[in-house]
Parts: C-alpha cells; structure tokens; sequence
C-alpha cells in the first residue's frame, strides 16, 4: 500500500513567499520505495481546477521518496488549494490532505539590472524646501530632504557615486490585472511617455499597459502654498511629496485588479537607527533613521528623519514585507469599462535636530496624514500649479524664429529654482548625484545671478544672504570654502579664491537689478572680508596668497584640484575688487573704493596684461609672446590637490587653454571681445576641439591641449559634451559678433546653441553626450553641477540673445537685439521694475531694410539706450522715426547704429526705419 502527504508545503524562490507570476515548489514525500510510482500534485487555483502537475523525483531516504513538484506561475492573491496524489499499478491510488497557500504580491523584476531605476533619472518635482528625482518610467528615485540638497546630517551611504541615494532607492507603482502585478518599470509590460504639465514643476508620466486597454498616468508633486498641513505646534510642514495615480480601464469589460506600491527604503544612506514598519493604526508605512553618532562630526548622522508612506482613504490598504528595508502596499480596486480610478499616495517628511526623537511622528507625521486623508487633493495640484505659475510670469517672452528656445528658457528656469533652497538661501550644485548636492558658493552666485537677471533677485538676495551667514563658520579662514551643506556646515575647505572675489560681483548684479541699496549695507562686512581675500589675506591657509613677484593671487583653480595663479581666477579677482569699489561709493566707504581699484588695477596691468616669453621665467604677464594667446595660468603646483613653493615641483607656465578665459569679455567685461589675445584663444581652443569632439558645434571639456590631439575611444562610444564648456564658448560669439560686426560668428553660435538644445533629454533637464533619438545610459557630465553647467548657462545665454537688459539704479533700458544669420526677425517681451516693455527688430529675407519697434508701459520715467549691430550694413540710408529723432551714431565699420531717447511714465509707441 502507497501512503503519500506534503513534505513541504508550496514556497516560493529561495523558501520564500509564493510570489505572483513566479514558479514556486512544494516536496511530496511517499512511502515504501517503489521503482514504478507515478507522483502527482493536484491543483485548484481558487475555483478552478488546474489538474494534475507531475512531479519529478529527487531522492530515496530513510524508506522514503522525496518528489519535486513545480506549481506553474499565479496572479497576484491566488489562493492555491493542493495535494499530492501517488498512484501504482495494481495499487489503490494514494491521496494526501489538502493544503492551502496564498499567492503574495511579485517584487519588481531586477534580471536585467542591478539597479531597480534607470541609471540617469531626469525628472526633478520640488517645492524648494523638498526635491523629488523621479525617472522616466514615474517610478521615485530618491528624496532630498529637509532641504533642497544634503544637510549637514544627511549623508547617503555611496556619496561620490551616481548611484547614491539619500533616503529612498525607489517607490514603484504597479498593477495587477488577472496576473502577476506589473510594474511600471517594467519595459516589457509598459509604454511610457512623459513631460511636465505646463511651465510648472507638476511631472506627468503617461504608461500604457502591452497586455490590455489599460492607461495609467502618474501625477508626482511635492505640495506648495497655502494647503500645506501644519504640525502639532502649528508651524508650515512642508515635505509633502503626493504621487497621484490615475487608471482607466479603456476596454469595454470590467476589471478587477491589484494596484501596489513597492518601497525599498535607505533613510539618511541606511546606516544607523534605521527601521521600515507597518502602523496598523494609522494605515501607514513608516520608514525611519533615528541616526548614529560618529568622533568625527562630519560623519555622524545626528538627526531623526522619519518618512511616513500612506495611501488615501477611498479602499483598504495591506501591507507585504518583504525585506528588511522593503515593503509592498497594495489595493483591491474594481475598473469599469471607461472609467478611472484615483489612487493617491504621500510620502511625508519628518527631520529633528537630534538622534533618537520618539515623538516625530506625533508631532510631524500624523498631522500631515490627518490633512492628507482630508483635504482635496484636486485643490492641493492645482494650487501647486498656480505658485509655478507665477513663478514663470516674469520670465520673458522670447519672440525668435527657434520656438525651442523659449521652451528650454522656461525649463531651465523652472529647474534652476529647484535647486534654490527656500528656507537657507543655498542653491544646490547639482541634484544628479549626492556629491553634486551641496552648495558651491560660486554656482549658487552663479545661478542666483542668472535667476535674478532673468526676474527672480531674491534667489540671488538668498544666496548672498546664506554667504554672510556663512562667515563666522569659516574662522579663523577668510575666505569661502569650496563647498558647504545645504544649512551652511562646511563640507571641503579648499581655497578657491574666485569663488569669494564672485560675492561683490554678484552683489552689484542684485543690486543693480533691484536698487535695494539696504541690503548692500546690510552685508557690507561680507565685501569687506571678500575684497581682504581678493588681496591674497586667506586668514592664514597657504594655499591662497598674494605673489608678489607675478603681482596675481595664488590659489586653486576653478576646478578645486591645481593650486596655481591662473588667468580665471585673478580675473574674478578683479571684476569682484571693481565691483566692490563701485558699491563702496554708493554706501560712502571712498577710501575703500580707492585701494581696492588699486588693487584691481595692479594685478590686471602688471599681473595678467603683461607679455611673457617662454624663456623669461619669473616675470610677470599672462599673455604669451609666441602664440599671442593668454596663459591659463602661472606657477602650477604639479602636485594634484596640493599646493607647493618646490620649484621641482612648480611649472612656470600652464600647458592647457582654458575655456573660461573667454569670461574676460563675457561676462566680466573686462576686454572687449575684439582683444586680438582673446580672439588668438577662442580660436585655439575651436581648433583644440575639433578632432576631440567629433563635432564642431559642442565643446568636449574646459581645457585644451595648446596643440591638438585625435579624440581615441571604442568604436560606438559617444563624443564628450561639456555645456558649461559650450555655452561660454556661445557667449562669447554673441558679444564677437556684436562688437565686431561680424554675422559669422551669430551664425556659429546659434549652431552651437542648436546643437546643445538637441541634445538635452526629452524633459530638458539634463544633457546627453548623442544627439537626440541616440539611446544613451551615459548622461553628459557637466564640471561645476549642472545648475550652474547647464541650467544658469542657458538662462544666460537665451537673455544674451534677447539683448534686452534694466538697469534699475539709472533707470536705463538696453535693447542690443542679435539679428542671427537668415533669421528674419528677433524681439522679446519682459516685466521689468519700470514697466513692461517689448521690442521687436525685422529685417526681410534677402533686404537690408531693418525695422526695430519699441513698445512700453511705463511706470517711472527711464533712459532707452539702443545699440543695433547689423551685419554688412555699410549705408545707413533713409532713417524713419516715430516719433521723429535725429539719425543715430553708425559705425560703418561694425554695422552698429547707437542711439538714447528719454522717456516719461506712461504708454509709449516708437518705431525706427533704416538701411
């Protein structure tokens, strides 16, 4: 007689859970040994009967048999209800009892990568206090938070990586229709397509199910306004970060599905307190780092954060553990032919100042799901999308025949703000990386400069306010270190001396926007300390000096890793002293203003405007007798990341062509671009880059060899992109071409410029090294953080072609509109503090009849300054005017027509005619 039962009941891959749309296994034993046994297991999938699976034999023991039985993949919730059945010939056939297993919820698949998530996510939602990666398939890559960036007690676990994450290595969203569940990163089983809504930071990701009439769209923001839920002690809690879900069944059958949510947390980088946890009380998921302190202060994570992970009211919730830092959230929801079915889901932020708080979620998190569970989230989107909205409202209307351009001003715009902490005042690098996440003192003076110039100052009035805070941690340093945290803790003290000489520079841009001569006497210390630094008073680091020899300030470069007097640096220097000196007049510091002039006046004519032959070592000049260029830089410690007086050790002269010499023209205006060294420089490095970018049209690096080297790499490999590289090399041809009249080189920069735009990523937020259509997992790294790199460049770049600027403390408007190649016409339309204005110049295809026309409301009276270079003008012929002017200045040399007009409050009309 055979006997038969479950050795072991039904489980999934390695002894785990039975898992959706996975194989699974149970072991049947029988008894005696027989050769001639047939072992099956019979199986019934809730009601229905799935028959007989056979099974294969594994192993005689103890008297015993042991079979393997395979149990074919189920939908998600499956109730299996199974025995096993022996049977021989001659022999009354053996049955066991029953047993039943559920079928649990699938993990996303990870056979194809090791990363869950895309490698280069370019979605980025945020409401300045909170930002939010998302990646191309609406699945949340990470969460910076308390601030924009990394705070002091933030530290992800693989910070210089790619990889790294903060807090979160994904949120995925998945759906289960009479099968396993699907996730949405799931390329097999989704189609994805995705923009922002609108010029607003809302992030739609559109996916379309392989398998059925299935259309979900996802919804990622993070809350702004006045909806945002307040905690236990009333104050604003702002890290509301809500995924909406959207699913509509397009079919004409009903259907009932799984929708789940699968989370895999790493809170503060996973190291230390941490701990993910089901509140069955509050249906929530909680995921928690309650931190770890560490000797050296600068590795503890000395806080609470805390994430609280919910679903709305509108259905049960369940919860699937599935790791130690690994959850699944899922629903039973009913589809209707036609209808839509909203899932929503928050993710709420909690952040303490100490280790070990146990009262955060009492007094962050439950009243943010209190609010969350109550308030109309249909409001909450919309109200979000309107502070975007006015957000975008000064940015100015570009009126170019290069549609695109406006698109990718709005967008960077709209990024660059994302990387501005509300609260502090810093402006993160760069949100791609954690390395990048901090606050460069120069890329966020950078940044803040593009922001304010494009009609946000207070962007800009916050950066510089967070350096004024800064000060009193760089003591007893004078100068500003390389990088801080987002809440102003330094993180790498490296003595980069531009990145302080930016501050006055930056300042007199804040102020001549804004005329708020108050906040320049507020932080009038802070120039003070600056323009000590800019005279080599590093307060004692002997990295950054005066050379008195060379008359140029030592210090590292811009790249934070060679210590020498470069050329970049020692003209900040100077830009930042002039500026100084300008603003100490207008607060009555005269004396001030005469020494630092001096100072700027030394090191520009004796340190940097100097000739120097290569045999005449120790003599001071930047500009190169033999080739006619400049020299990047002088006396270049050989020793990377270390400064050094060993002259084994010092090379006297760099061997490498910056590309931020250009700055000198734009935007430091310290040259013009016409200076015959500067042109000898562009040129160099135009013809550097050719055989290393492999196209014309985008720079490979910001540093060239003098002489030029054949790019080496695989067959297939993508070209080297740098933007920063790119657009100051655009800048550059803008402000050549309108001094020198010369139309080529619009033409090239309006090249270049299309060639960047065409390699952004489809939501225009990152660049990639191929062009558009050319796949690419690589995304294009960009030296400085790519708020700076790309972002602010492109603002910049964009307003230089507008050619349309306000000067609020004279109150004069410049129009210097660029009329590039065969473009037709130009013109913008901007909100300025005198008004609103719009210009627009035309020119048909094929004439040289130009006609500009200027429309103003004005409410103060102003100064209209217009410079007009036209290309191959060389007769000014009939000039029209309404109302009637005198004929302007003309150049016939360059083409450029100049002219001034005064003008009262009020509406204005003029329109001019020449050529």
């Amino acid at each position: 007689m055979v006997a038969t039962w479950i050795e072991s009941a039904a489980k999934g891959r390695n002894a785990g859970p039975i898992r959706a749309g996975m194989w699974s296994a149970a072991v049947i034993g029988t008894h005696p040994i027989e050769d001639d046994q047939r072992v099956w297991l019979e199986i019934y999938a809730d009601d229905l009967y799935l028959g007989l699976a056979p099974t294969f034999w594994i192993e005689n023991k103890g008297g015993n048999s042991y079979w393997h039985a395979p149990i074919p993949p189920q939908a998600v919730g499956v109730r299996l209800h199974y025995r096993s059945v022996a049977e021989r010939p001659g022999a009354e056939t053996a049955y066991s009892v029953y047993q039943d297993s559920i079928v649990r919820p699938n993990l996303p698949d990870r056979t194809e990568v090791a990363d869950l998530l895309s490698p280069a996510p370019e979605g980025l939602v945020g409401n300045r206090r909170m930002a939010v990666r998302v990646d191309a398939r609406g699945s949340t890559y990470d969460i910076y938070f308390p601030t924009v960036g990394l705070h002091s007690n933030v530290r992800p676990k693989e910070g210089d990586l790619p990889q790294s994450r903060s807090h979160f290595r994904a949120i995925v969203g998945g759906l289960a229709v009479g099968r396993r569940l699907d996730w949405f990163t799931e390329r097999s089983a989704w189609d994805a397509f995705q923009n922002y809504s609108g010029a607003t930071n809302l992030l739609t990701t559109d996916l379309s199910w392989r398998n059925g009439p299935i259309r979900v769209l996802i919804t990622d923001f993070v809350a702004m306004g006045e909806s945002l839920p307040r905690n236990a002690g009333m104050e604003p809690s702002a890290g509301q970060y809500i995924k909406r879900f959207r699913l509509k069944n397009e079919g004409d059958v009903p259907r009932q599905a799984i929708f789940g949510v699968y989370v895999q947390a790493e809170i503060n980088g996973g190291v230390g307190d941490t701990g993910l946890s089901w509140h069955d009380q509050d249906r929530t998921l909680l995921a928690i780092n309650r931190g770890h302190g560490h000797s050296n202060r600068k590795l503890a994570r000395d806080s609470t954060i805390e994430f609280a992970l919910a679903l709305d009211p509108r259905g049960d919730v369940d919860c699937e553990p599935t790791g130690p830092n690994e959850a699944i959230l899922y629903r039973w929801i009913d589809l209707a032919p036609g209808e839509s079915v909203t899932i929503d889901l928050l993710v709420s932020g909690a952040f303490t100042g100490w280790r070990g708080d146990q009262g955060t979620f009492l007094h962050w998190l439950r009243p943010a799901l209190n609010w969350f569970r109550s308030t109309d989230l249909d409001a909450v989107e919309q109200s979000t999308a309107q502070e975007w909205d006015e957000f975008v409202e000064p940015i100015p209307t570009l009126h170019l025949p290069r549609a695109a351009y406006a698109v990718s001003l709005r967008r960077s715009a709209l990024a660059a703000a994302l990387h501005a902490d509300l609260d502090t005042g810093a402006v993160a690098a760069g949100l791609d990386r954690g390395l990048s996440a901090y606050c460069w003192p120069r890329d966020a003076l950078w940044v803040g400069g593009a922001l304010a110039r494009l009609g946000q100052p207070e962007i800009l009035r916050g950066a510089l306010a967070w350096l004024d805070r800064t000060r009193a941690k760089n003591s007893p340093f004078l100068y500003w270190f390389q990088k801080y945290s987002i809440d102003g803790v330094p993180e790498w003290e490296t003595p980069a001396v531009d990145q302080t000489a930016m501050i006055p520079w930056s300042l007199e841009r804040y102020y001549l926007a804004t005329g708020d001569l108050d906040f320049v006497a507020g932080v009038w210390p802070m120039v003070e300390q600056a323009a000590r630094v800019c005279g080599g008073d590093s307060g004692g680091h002997p990295g950054l000096s005066f050379d008195e020899d060379l008359h140029l300030v030592s210090s590292a470069g811009m790249g934070d890793q060679l210590y020498g007097r470069f050329l970049y640096s020692n003209a900040t220097v100077v830009a930042g002293l002039h500026a100084a000196a300008r603003l100490a007049r207008r607060v009555n510091q005269d004396d001030s203003a005469v020494r630092w002039n001096a100072l700027a006046h030394r090191i520009w004519h004796e340190g940097i405007m100097k000739e120097v032959a290569t045999e005449r070592e120790g003599l001071p000049g930047l500009i190169d007798t033999e080739t006619g260029r400049f020299l990047s830089g002088r006396r270049i410690s050989m020793l990377r990341g270390l400064w050094t007086r060993d002259p084994a050790f010092v090379a006297d002269r760099s061997a490498t062509i910056d590309v931020n010499a250009l700055a000198l023209a734009c935007p430091f205006g310290l040259l013009p671009a016409t200076n015959p060294h500067l042109l000898k420089t562009a040129e160099t490095i135009l013809r550097a880059n050719t055989p290393l970018s492999g196209d014309p049209n985008v720079l490979a690096r910001m540093a060239y060899p003098p002489v030029p080297r054949s790019r080496t790499g695989h067959v297939g490999e993508h070209p080297e992109v740098s933007s920063l590289a790119t657009f100051w090399m655009i800048r550059y041809l803008l402000e050549l071409g309108r001094a020198s009249g010369q139309g080529r080189h619009w033409t090239r920069a309006v090249s270049m410029i299309d060639a960047l735009v065409g390699r952004l990523g489809p939501l225009g937020l990152l660049l990639r090294p191929g062009a558009r259509g050319q796949e690419s997992a690589r995304i294009a790294t960009t030296p400085g953080g790519i708020a700076w790199g790309l972002h602010a460049m492109m603002i910049e770049t964009m307003l230089d072609l507008a050619g349309l600027e306000y000067d609020a403390v004279e109150r004069r408007l410049q129009v210097r509109p660029i009329l590039a190649g065969s473009w037709p016409q130009t013109g913008v339309s901007r909100q300025f503090a005198c008004g609103d204005v719009t210009y627009r110049l035309e020119r048909p295809l094929g004439g040289a009849v130009h006609r500009l026309t200027f429309e103003g409301q004005l409410d103060v009276p102003i100064t209209l300054d217009l410079a007009v270079t036209c290309p191959g003008l060389t007769d000014l012929g009939p000039w029209q005017a309404t109302p009637p002017s005198a004929p302007p200045e003309f150049d016939i040399k360059s083409g450029r027509l100049r002219w001034t007009l005064p003008l009262e409050a009020g509406e204005h009309r003029c329109s001019w005619t020449w050529g």
